[in-house]
């Protein structure tokens, strides 16, 4: 009985590990890029997802990368987004992925930065 219970409690542990990582952050203007702002990120071990808001008459281009710096603007970790269109006064949801550091790092960050 005892080995039973303990199996479950590790089966339970292992399955509340990825919801550990989960986190959502600030709303905000992307600086460079006039009309897009960014919004509902949210960030798993290896990537994360971020929606970007078109509010101009125009279509857009957009990627590039991010850059989550810490209280003493070190890099902490980087987030890269391919390039996609986004259609005039409309958003679209990016999938980025990291090539420096990871989501657990990225959500404890301070600032960000963009990068294009």
């Amino acid at each position: 009985m005892k080995r039973g219970l303990k199996f479950a409690a590790l089966l339970l542990a292992l399955f509340m590990l990825p919801g550990i990582s989960e986190a959502v952050i600030r709303d905000g203007a992307i600086r460079g890029k006039s009309g897009l702002s960014f919004g509902s990120i949210s960030y798993n071990f290896n990537s994360l997802s971020v929606t970007i808001r078109n509010s101009t008459k125009y279509n857009q281009n957009f990627g590039g990368s991010m850059i989550f710096l810490d209280k003493n603007y070190k890099v902490i970790a980087r987030a890269e987004i391919l390039t996609a269109k986004i259609k005039r006064h409309s958003s679209r949801k990016f999938k980025a992925f990291f090539s420096e550091g990871s989501g657990n790092e990225a959500k404890n960050a301070r600032y960000l930065e963009w990068e294009f």
